[in-house]
């Protein structure tokens, strides 16, 4: 029996009350605080960094995907996942080339054998945080970095705000409705609203992956090799398959998967690179999250020692650095008033109350097998995200979005992707202003009304223009 003790009761002082209170400060949560603000409410913006961005910044994950278009040539994923791709490009944080593709009118149909016509945005993830803190200022959005929102202010099964602990102690911000974007939905969970958590069966996850930094990196070269070299080809698989057989990375991927994105869409001389794999740690535990980072950085040393080995263009490279914190494909899933599943994102599923739409590929990394590619099946055709998936059961005043989403283990492997997050976040941010104005839960709102506003901001969601 783990031992406890009693923590005294004390008052706790109220730092802020808001319309809409948003609980984590990346791509999903800075998407819910634009579009919460922008409709009216007054809304407070919560993140544990200096920052805001989370994957794209904190975790260094610089390619943002999932940026294709409709059957009808319309982009897929549009209002302010677009808008904010577009902003970094005016900082020099993306590729113009890139971002203007995402809106250019294009004919319906496959592209060059890729499917749909997938676009993909190399960012940069310092100069994201600058603009990440720039849009949010001018939405009138209240930051509050450094601090964790760690517990729901309940009166009942109601939310009616969040405890936050920060340098300036244990406070208390109240709000009409809160969202949830946390990734790992810590607010929705502590409030009483079930989850699901990894794959049916053993509830193992999918594997988490320190992100780095090399420079002195040959772009064209290393895409070159993977063109013309066997064991070079489909992300280096065959010198990382050998590697491992030889014993020369003993740690490297279990997975076994090697790819360097570019920060920005030239001949750079920087990449950021997708190599690592941490399996069988949960990113719910902090005994079991420190130990990931640490064996993470153990194998970025290896990653970087293999590639200066093996890998076109980077006899030279060195380590400029390792993202602040370990990616994390996948923990809590909170159960909702719908549950998408990997049939419904096949299928191309369309729901009445969609919110936001879906193509990127069902991508599920290896949750505990050595050796084994991950599961790469590519869409046809793009799905629904119904709202209910935002609206956790049981549980009043209270939002959700990101991967946190009421899905299931193989639905996330594709929702999970940036731009994604952001669509759902700004459904939620707009959910919640809504609701908040007209003194309705979240679950009351009128769908229509939100899908309406939503259209009108420029979000697709699968309404005919």
């Amino acid at each position: 029996m783990t031992k406890v003790i009693t923590e005294p009761a004390r008052e706790v002082p109220v730092r802020d009350e808001v319309d809409v209170l948003v609980c984590g400060g990346g791509c999903a949560g800075v998407a819910a605080a634009l579009a919460a603000a922008r409709n009216g409410a007054r809304t407070c913006l919560v993140e544990h960094y200096g920052f805001a961005g989370g994957t794209l910044t904190a975790a260094g994950v610089n390619g943002i995907g999932g940026y294709q278009h409709d059957l009808d040539g319309r982009p897929l994923v549009s209002g302010i996942p677009i808008e904010i791709v577009q902003r970094l490009a005016e900082a020099d944080g993306a590729s113009p080339e890139s971002v203007a593709r995402l809106t250019r009118p294009v004919d319906s149909g496959p592209v060059a054998g890729l499917g749909l016509n997938v676009y993909w945005v190399q960012a940069h993830p310092e100069k994201a945080k600058g603009v990440f803190d720039d849009m949010l200022g001018e939405a009138g959005v209240r930051i509050l970095y450094h601090a964790d929102a760690v517990m729901p202010v309940m009166e009942g099964s109601r939310v009616r705000g969040a405890f936050v602990e920060s340098k300036s102690g244990r406070e208390a911000i109240l709000a009409r409705v809160l969202v949830d974007c946390t990734g790992d939905g810590d607010i929705a969970a502590r409030a009483g609203a079930p989850f699901d958590l990894g794959r049916p069966g053993d509830g193992a996850c999918q594997p988490m992956t320190a992100i780095f930094t090399v420079a002195d990196w040959s772009a064209r070269a290393h895409n070159d090799a993977m063109k013309s070299e066997p064991l070079a080809a489909g992300r280096y698989q065959g010198y990382v398959a050998r590697s491992r057989a030889d014993g020369e990375i003993a740690l490297n991927p279990n997975d076994i998967f090697c790819a360097a994105t570019y920060l920005d869409d030239r001949e750079s001389r920087a990449a950021s690179v997708n190599f690592t794999r941490v399996q069988g740690l949960s990113a719910l535990d902090a005994g079991e999250l420190s130990r990931a980072e640490v064996l993470g950085r153990r194998q970025v040393a290896e990653a970087v020692r293999f590639m200066r080995k093996h890998m076109a263009g980077g006899a030279n490279c060195a380590l400029i650095s390792v993202a602040a914190q370990i990616g994390i494909r996948e923990s809590r899933r909170i159960l909702g008033d719908y549950v998408l599943t990997g049939q419904d994102v096949q299928g191309a599923a369309r729901f009445p109350d969609a919110v936001a739409r879906g193509i990127y590929t069902l991508d599920i990394h290896n949750p505990t097998e050595v050796g084994k590619p991950s599961a790469l099946i590519e869409l046809e055709k793009p799905y629904d995200i119904p709202y209910r998936c935002l609206v956790p059961r049981g549980v009043e005043g209270l939002l959700v979005a990101g991967r946190c989403i009421s899905g299931d283990h193989i639905a996330l492997s594709s929702y999970r992707i940036q731009s994604h997050c952001m669509a759902m976040g700004q459904a939620a941010g707009t959910a919640a202003a809504l609701a908040a104005a007209a003194g309705k839960r979240p679950r009351e709102l009128d769908v229509g009304l939100l899908r309406r506003r939503l259209g009108e901001d420029g979000a697709n969601t699968g309404e005919k223009l």
